[in-house]
Parts: C-alpha cells; sequence; structure tokens
C-alpha cells in the first residue's frame, strides 16, 4: 500500500511539474529568440541569481526541513502546536525579509559596483542596479509562496499549487510575447511579477479554505514558535549560504569570460534546472515525510522500501531525460536556441554545456535522494557537513580549473563534487542492504550511459531531417528503448499491460 501511494503521488506531481517544465521551456525559447546572449540579459541573470542566492541561504533551510519537523512537533505536541508555531514562522520571515529587502534597497548602487562583472559599460552597471530595484519585492513573494506550499503539503495538499503554478506560467508566456518588442528586458519583470503574484494568490487562497490560521493567532505569534523551526534547520544554513554564494560565483565567474558567457551558461543550464526542481519537489514533498515517520516508527524495513521506490522512480525519470540532453543535445537545442539573436557559436557552446550537465546531474540526483534520507533519519549534522564540503569543493575547481577548461570547467566541478558527497553519505545510509542497493545503482547508471550513447550515435544519422523531425525521432527511439530495457530499470511494462488487460476483461 505504501508503495503504491509513493507512486501514485510521486507521478502525480511529475506530470503536472512536466507541464510546467514544459511551459518553462517555452519562456526559455522566447527568451532567446528576443535577448539571445546579451549583456542586458547577462545583467538579469545576475540580478535574479543574487535574489535568489539571498532568499535560498535565508530560508531554504527553513523551507526545506518545513515539512519533516511539522510532523515531529504534530507527533510530539499534537497539531494545534505545529499550526501555531508555523504561523510564528511565517510572521518573523515577512519581518526579517522587509528588513533585508530595506537594507539592500538603500545600498543598491553600491551593491551594482561590487557584484557586477568587472569591466562592463556604465550602462551594464546602471541597467544591474535599475532590476535590483524593480525585482527587489520578489524576494519576500517568493518566500510566502515557498513557506505557503509547505503548510499545504503538510496538509496532503499536492496537486493545487502546482495547478496554480501551471496557469500563472501560461500567463507569464503570454506577457513575454506581448511586451518584449516594446519594452525589451523589463518585459521579463514584468512577467514574473504576475507568474509569481498570482502563484502566491492560488497558494493564499487554498489556505483560507482550510481555515489554518486566523487572524487572531496574531496574538499568539512568539519567538519560541519561530525559533523551533529555524533551530532544526540551523545545521543546514552554513551548506546552504556555501551552496548559494557558490551558484552566484559561478555566473560571476562566468561574466569574466567575455559578454554573454552567462547567458550561454544559464541557457544550457535550465534543462537541469528544471530537472532538479521537480525531482527535488517530488522528493521533500513525498519521501521526505513518508522516510521521517518510518524513522520515527522505528520501521527499517518501511524505511528501506520507502528510499528503494525513490530511487527507482528517480532513475526512471533520468532514463527518459538523460539520453535526450546528452545525446540528443544539439537538436534539443537548435530547437530552443537557433532563432533570434543566438549566433551560430553561441549555440556549439550551449549544446555542449547542456551535454556536460546532463551527464553531472547523475551525480546530483545521487545526493539529493541520499542527503534527504539522511534529514529524514535525523542526521542533518553529517548532511550538513557534506553539504559543505561539496560545495567548498565546487568553487575550489571552479576558481582552480577555471582557464584550463574554460566555461566547461562549471559542470565537470559539479559532477565530480556531488559524486564524492554522495559516495561519503551513502557510508551512514540506514539502509541494511547496501550491496544489492549499489547494484541497482550502477545497474540504473548503466541503462542510462547506454541510452545516451545510441541516441548520440543516431543523431549522426538523421542530421539532415528538420530540428523537429529528429527531435521526434529521438523521442520515439528512446521510448522504443525504454521498453525494451524496462526489466534493467525494473520498470514491469508487461506485467502493468497484462494487469489492464485483466482489468478491462473483467469489466467486459
Amino acid at each position: 500500500m505504501v508503495t503504491q501511494n509513493i507512486k501514485k503521488i510521486a507521478s502525480g506531481l511529475f506530470v503536472l511539474r512536466l507541464f510546467r517544465m514544459s511551459l518553462s521551456m517555452v519562456s526559455l525559447i522566447l527568451s532567446a529568440k528576443f535577448f539571445g546572449v546579451s549583456m542586458e540579459r547577462d545583467m538579469w541573470v545576475l540580478v535574479t541569481a543574487f535574489i535568489m542566492t539571498l532568499g535560498s541561504a535565508l530560508w531554504g533551510p527553513v523551507n526545506e526541513t518545513f515539512r519533516a519537523k511539522f510532523i515531529f512537533i504534530s507527533e510530539s505536541d499534537g497539531k494545534d502546536k505545529a499550526l501555531s508555531s508555523a504561523f510564528s514562522l511565517v510572521v518573523f520571515i515577512i519581518l526579517i525579509t522587509l528588513l533585508l529587502s530595506f537594507i539592500i534597497g538603500i545600498f543598491h548602487d553600491s551593491l551594482g559596483h561590487l557584484l557586477s562583472v568587472s569591466g562592463k559599460s556604465s550602462e551594464g552597471l546602471q541597467l544591474f542596479s535599475l532590476l535590483l530595484i524593480v525585482m527587489l519585492p520578489t524576494l519576500l513573494i517568493t518566500q510566502l509562496t515557498s513557506i505557503g506550499i509547505s503548510i499545504l503539503n503538510a496538509y496532503d495538499i499536492y496537486y493545487l499549487p502546482e495547478i496554480a503554478g501551471g496557469i500563472s506560467s501560461i500567463f507569464n508566456i503570454l506577457i513575454i510575447i506581448l511586451l518584449a518588442p516594446r519594452i525589451g528586458i523589463f518585459s521579463l519583470a514584468i512577467s514574473q511579477y504576475m507568474a509569481m503574484g498570482l502563484l502566491l494568490v492560488g497558494v493564499l487562497y487554498y489556505l483560507y479554505k482550510l481555515h489554518v490560521f486566523h487572524l487572531k493567532d496574531i496574538f499568539l505569534v512568539d519567538i519560541q514558535g519561530f525559533w523551533a523551526f529555524f533551530a532544526f534547520s540551523l545545521p543546514f544554513f552554513f551548506p546552504y549560504l556555501v551552496g548559494q554564494v557558490n551558484a552566484f560565483s559561478e555566473k560571476w565567474l562566468a561574466g569574466w569570460l567575455g559578454e554573454g558567457v552567462i547567458s550561454s551558461l544559464d541557457y544550457a543550464r535550465q534543462f537541469t534546472v528544471v530537472l532538479q526542481s521537480v525531482i527535488s519537489s517530488v522528493l521533500t514533498t513525498v519521501m521526505l515525510p513518508l522516510l521521517a515517520k518510518a524513522y520515527a516508527q522505528n520501521d527499517a524495513n518501511k524505511y528501506q522500501n520507502i528510499f528503494k521506490e525513490n530511487l527507482n522512480v528517480c532513475f526512471c525519470i533520468l532514463a527518459l531525460a538523460i539520453p535526450i540532453l546528452v545525446g540528443a543535445a544539439s537538436p534539443l537545442c537548435e530547437f530552443f536556441f537557433q532563432h533570434g539573436k543566438v549566433s551560430f557559436a553561441a549555440l556549439e557552446v550551449i549544446v555542449s554545456l547542456t551535454r556536460y550537465y546532463g551527464i553531472s546531474f547523475i551525480a546530483v540526483l545521487l545526493y539529493m535522494l541520499i542527503g534527504y534520507a539522511l534529514l529524514a533519519s535525523n542526521q542533518g549534522k553529517k548532511y550538513a557537513f557534506w553539504g559543505v564540503l561539496v560545495q567548498i569543493i565546487v568553487l575550489c575547481l571552479n576558481v582552480s580549473l577555471i582557464h584550463l577548461l574554460d566555461v566547461y570547467v562549471f559542470p565537470v566541478a559539479l559532477g565530480i563534487a556531488h559524486l564524492i558527497g554522495a559516495a561519503m553519505m551513502s557510508v551512514v545510509l540506514l539502509v541494511y542492504d547496501k550491496r544489492n542497493l549499489y547494484l541497482s545503482v550502477i545497474r540504473y547508471i548503466c541503462v542510462v550511459i547506454v541510452l545516451s550513447t545510441v541516441l548520440y550515435i543516431f543523431n549522426h544519422y538523421v542530421n539532415s531531417f528538420s530540428v523537429f523531425v529528429r527531435l521526434l525521432l529521438n523521442i520515439l527511439l528512446l521510448l522504443c528503448l525504454i521498453i525494451v530495457s524496462s526489466s534493467m530499470l525494473d520498470i514491469h511494462i508487461f506485467t502493468y499491460i497484462q494487469k489492464i488487460k485483466n482489468r478491462l476483461c473483467r469489466n467486459n
């Protein structure tokens, strides 16, 4: 029953986020068409990365650990105590974020000179400062939305925020189409505000329908309630800080390699960023709470089964995604970026970066899976320690090898560091049958590599076809290969087909 619930919820979330992912890709196409690899988009990427870095470094650990702590408080002190503590957390998030935004607003010019890549024109510096002021309110909007979704997840409401997010993404696309030719880069700001605003309204509406909080609760706000969640997430603050600084420094370092390099790197990484967002949110909303509950109940067998099921689901997703990112990177990137202001030389760089990021994502997935499993088993300090070490390794490799590997150092460092972290954390993973677990992981990775290689070779023979036809052929070939290799991925397709047939026969 647990296995069926995991697959049902995870599959539903994946379908919804796959829809949102496709909308994000449409936005990416429009961004490439209207802005290409330019100084304007470089500044946009730097500003949004800076704001995201601040928000994630400050509240990312709280959002990631919220569900587990909410379950722990509910089990020990009751649901009412958990809710009052959550409300206190929300109030303090608002107050602290507003204070931080006010400070940034005062010093935005100084930040512009400090954070913009040296050597940029005065026009670039002015644009950076202006975009920083324009986008600053998104810092609060993002955090309110994130904590609101976490609260809804605690009530087993997974799909409604995703539906609201999908609707807001559609408006995002429409605004870019209408306004980009008229107001340029600022159309991205307006579209982002519209999308984020609609999502926040949707989340607040569902919270209101649940009657989770009441206006009178404002008098019950206390520092202890806030501290219960904040203290639980403390071991992760330094890893998050290092990680977010590392993410921003990557873009900053890329800026030193030339104008447009930041944009090329950002375009190439969007595929794995979206994929990581999809898988990470599935893991935190499904695997993490179930593992935490199994650990709290001292049910080792249930804990292991939940972990293995999620491992299988995630690698099934990888088997569908990585071969396209690696083997079919050329038609994929041509489809998304070969129009507008993206030159052929820039496109070639984006294609190569996409392949490297696709390969490195295998290590990132293993790191996420094992890290969340440690978090659910109250081994947060070990997860935090390796989180810091992984980010330090990435940063050191980026700085030391950038002159040797150029822009390709970023995906290479990402993969190497996360593979080391995943291997080390697996040693303390609370799974008693590790040998078979390792063998399963190796088997899954081999299948993904073989599928990617077949698609890579296949694309050398279909170059004469149009981009759309080549992509379609790659997808069809991959689906056939998945069916053939399904048993190696522990996907029992023919068993499922037989069950469906039997069910239809019984109904008839």
